[in-house]
């Protein structure tokens, strides 16, 4: 089996997997997004899995100049310290940038505190952009999540919608070429904060962009086949729609 790495100006897929099953079973990996951009390594919701991933990638996290976490939900958190501790080498190396909500530091932390002075560690807030080594992050309004969570916009190059009920402005706040969201259901389903394949159709008709990226896939979404969804909303909507699979590079 053939293991994809990236170059610059690509990112890589370490994960696919959305919900607790399909992550704490393995049925789909679940170690986040990693891009290079303008040779500057970055890491989005490092869940488990991420740092085995990553070697397995040649993506090293020793390399890493920044890391995004949207929200403190183990899917998406729980290699967080151990992605950091290999950033730092062990602590030996004073660098990095950790971006996180609050509460994922303070109200429920699940970042540790013991290493924090070897890295610097930011409060993400909403309407806010951040600089990481020439590379800017902005962050829009907070989403419709159970816990505080937020998306981001990388160097204009690519938006992240993290896991989120659907809302009117979500089109407006993320249109820049390359989309990719977190579509844990293949429909609606009632008491669920995550958006779904139907809520792709709304976004797409507000604002198409270049090409829409669907993944963090639950099991019910896997049984559904996710690539042949997407497909049928390109062939309906004329939007470039992907679903995501493990290892999957992308050009940004």
């Amino acid at each position: 089996m053939r293991i994809n790495t990236i170059g610059n100006n690509q990112l890589i897929f370490l994960g696919t997997a959305g919900g607790r099953f399909t992550v704490f079973n393995q049925l789909r990996k679940s170690g986040g997004i990693w891009f290079m951009i303008n040779n500057n390594l970055f890491a989005i919701d490092p869940g488990p899995g991420a740092l085995v991933e990553s070697i397995k990638h040649k993506v090293f996290p020793n390399k890493l100049s920044g890391i995004f976490l949207s929200h403190r939900h183990l899917d998406h958190s729980a290699d967080i310290n151990s992605i950091i501790e290999s950033m730092t080498e062990g602590g030996h190396k004073k660098r990095g940038v950790v971006l996180a909500p609050r509460d994922a530091t303070e109200t429920d932390p699940v970042i540790l505190k013991y290493n924090r002075s070897n890295y610097t560690l930011i409060n993400t807030k909403e309407f806010s952009v951040y600089d990481i080594d020439g590379v800017e992050i902005q962050t829009k309004a907070k989403h419709k999540h159970t816990v505080e969570t937020y998306g981001g916009i990388f160097a204009d190059r690519f938006a992240y919608i993290a896991d989120t009920s659907y809302f009117d402005e979500l089109p407006l706040y993320y249109n820049v070429g390359i989309v990719i969201a977190n579509v844990v259901f293949c429909h609606q389903r009632k008491g669920f904060k995550h958006m779904n394949a139907d809520d792709v159709y709304k976004f797409i008709d507000v604002y198409k962009p270049d090409k829409f990226i669907i993944t963090h896939f639950g099991l019910s979404f896997l049984k559904e086949k996710p690539w042949e969804v997407a497909k049928s909303i390109s062939q309906k909507t004329g939007c470039d729609v992907i679903a995501a699979y493990d290892g999957m590079v992308v050009d940004l």
